[in-house]
């Protein structure tokens, strides 16, 4: 702080010499000029111009400050941000619905792009379409997931195949399987998983995949067009309820869910629990075990750093008191994303959320983060400025005195150089002119006691050089 201190007081010093309080100057070392009163740039000001350049001199610093924060200030928050969800009857309009109330509560619009899933979303965000996107883990590419960064994981999407219920042959030995709309997360991961069991289009014989999902599937499935289908969903649409309750379809146990969670991280053996979609009518009758991926919500590494907490605590809001699959304060989390969790997003999962937006309103929160990153500069030059003013006042009033007793040594020394040939004539004249100089110099009272000394020293050389000439020395 101290070396601070040290550079703007020299900082301030030459500003205020640049700006003409310290202009003395002699052409030569061997030969007094004395200023020309009339001289803006030489004559001595009030102390009221002192104190006035002294304020540009911290003015000037502050100013400079003030660039350097504003280099670095974050910029301002964007009134609509683009969330791009899946299908309107999907459980990505749901959550995205529940999202953007929250989020309209801290002054922000949440504008729902409706698509047809995760893959059409990756590619809006990479297109700049969207700001943000609801995305199924194991929908991305190591390309994709290298360009864009997770916010965070934010509910399970389980794994359901479902059958007909004379439906005598397993779905994965043929027949026509419902694998959902084309670019949705669900075509995808229906796709990668059918095709470790060996089975794709054509193999075996008759397979076909039909590219249908949500309730257009389950009612080709009751209408016998489509054998057996795979959902990817959560179990909030009300259409998830038919897949369990109809008793023309069968939910089907997922035997090598453990198997699969092993092989892919994304992937994970849960339960779907008997009872828990229908308490009374005790639907599902029997534990069902399933695979399930994860929901990320997922956006550019460009997007505004202000927007990973707020939707993180949105998210939070709607999710911390759990679901029928996830336990409290389970979701939002850092866990199971496919792209690279966001700096933001793992401070704030890592810290919780910053001074500011833990203890104000969002958008205030943002406001004095904004302005403590304007103020910082100033906070921290306060000190040492506050340091150097002081010095540099006196620094400037004292040398108001002191330049003159390097005149006054001059001829001190030229005095003692001519011996007994002493030029009292030139002397005198040059001492007159001097005394003349002193008696302009304005300080305030404080440092009256320097000029009076001044004074006097100027004084005792006259007297000397008078008592030279009484005793007949000189020329």
């Amino acid at each position: 702080m101290l070396y601070i201190a040290e550079v703007i007081r020299t900082l301030t010093i030459l500003f205020l010499d640049v700006s003409g309080l310290s202009k003395e100057k002699y052409q030569k070392q061997t030969e007094i000029t004395i200023v020309n009163k009339s001289s803006p740039s030489f004559r001595d000001q009030p102390v009221r111009a002192l104190k006035a350049r002294i304020s540009g001199a911290v003015l000037l610093v502050f100013m400079l400050a003030t660039f350097v924060a504003w280099l670095f200030l974050p910029p301002s928050l964007p009134n609509i941000v683009r969330l791009g969800t899946g299908p309107v009857d999907g459980h990505y309009a749901l959550f995205g619905d529940a999202l953007r109330a929250e989020v309209k509560e801290h002054g922000i619009e949440l504008e729902l792009i409706t698509t047809a899933g995760s893959a059409e979303n990756i590619r809006l965000l990479l297109d700049n379409e969207i700001d943000v996107g609801l995305v199924q883990s194991g929908n991305m590419s190591d390309a994709q997931a290298a360009q864009l960064v997770s916010i965070a994981t934010v509910f399970y999407e389980p794994v359901l195949i479902v059958e007909r219920a004379d439906w005598n042959s397993d779905h994965i030995q043929g027949g026509r399987i419902a694998i959902g709309l084309p670019e949705s997360g669900s075509n995808i991961l229906a796709r990668e998983l059918l095709g470790d069991q060996g089975v794709r289009e054509g193999v075996p014989a008759g397979t076909q995949f039909i590219e249908i999902g949500s309730e257009q599937a389950v009612e080709a499935l009751r209408a016998g067009q489509v054998d057996s289908g795979i959902f990817v969903t959560s179990l909030l649409p009300p259409w998830v309820d038919s897949l369990f309750t109809d008793p023309s379809l069968r939910v089907t146990h997922f035997a090598l869910a453990e198997a699969f969670s092993r092989h892919y991280r994304y992937l994970q053996r849960i339960v779907i629990p008997a009872g828990v979609i229908n308490l009374r009518d005790e639907i599902p009758p029997n534990d069902i075990e399933v695979i399930a991926t994860t929901a990320s919500l997922v956006t550019r590494p460009n997007v505004h750093s202000a927007l990973i907490p707020l939707l993180i605590e949105s998210a939070r809001e709607q999710l911390y008191q759990g679901g029928l699959l996830a336990d409290p304060e389970q979701f939002p989390s850092a866990h199971g994303v496919e792209a690279p969790l966001a700096d933001d997003a793992f401070q704030y999962f890592e810290r919780g959320p910053s001074f500011f937006f833990r203890w104000l309103p969002y958008q205030y929160a943002h406001a004095a983060t904004r302005l403590s990153i304007f103020l910082l500069p100033f906070l921290t030059l306060l000190y040492p400025l506050l340091r150097s003013v002081g010095p540099t006042y006196r620094w400037i009033n004292q040398r108001r005195v002191y330049r003159w007793y390097s005149v006054l040594e001059r001829v001190d020394r030229e005095i003692d150089a001519g011996g007994e040939v002493v030029n009292f004539e030139k002397i005198q004249k040059e001492l007159e002119k001097v005394d003349q100089e002193i008696r302009n110099v304005h300080v305030p009272p404080r440092f009256g006691a320097n000029l009076f000394a001044l004074r006097t020293h100027h004084r005792l050389l006259v007297e000397r050089l008078e008592k030279l000439r009484e005793n007949g020395s000189g020329s």
